[in-house]
């Protein structure tokens, strides 16, 4: 009995074993669902104030074409942000054309701080 009930133990420890691999980070879909913030002002702009951590893409710089370069996936919640909102509108417009469905303007960074409830 104990032969015939080792292959059946070995087979559910190993099933057991994959679907908790699933589900602790060994796929891609976990990365995917974070919010990605990007600060859309000039590389001057972001020297002198930024949010650590935050990617800055400028505009002056953006292309639908540049955006592929940057590995978000298309659908990851995309925040843009300037120094009151414009910039930023733009931008979107550029990731949208690019493909990106889920991009939003959060306005300018004193805003982005406000609603992250970053202290400068």
């Amino acid at each position: 009995m104990l032969r015939s009930t080792f292959p059946n133990l070995v087979i559910i420890l190993l099933a057991l074993s994959l679907s908790s691999c699933a589900s602790t980070g060994f796929n891609d879909s976990a990365a995917s669902s974070e919010t990605v913030w990007i600060d859309v002002r000039t590389v001057e702009e972001y020297r002198q104030d930024h949010i650590e951590g935050d990617m800055n893409v400028p505009l002056q710089a953006m292309s639908a074409a540049s955006l592929s370069s940057l590995n978000i996936d298309s659908d990851a919640d995309i925040r843009l942000y300037c120094g009151s909102g414009v910039r930023a509108g733009q931008a979107q417009a550029i990731f949208e054309q690019a493909g990106f469905s889920n991009v939003s303007n959060a306005g300018g960074i004193s805003n982005v701080r406000e609603a992250r409830k970053i202290n400068q």
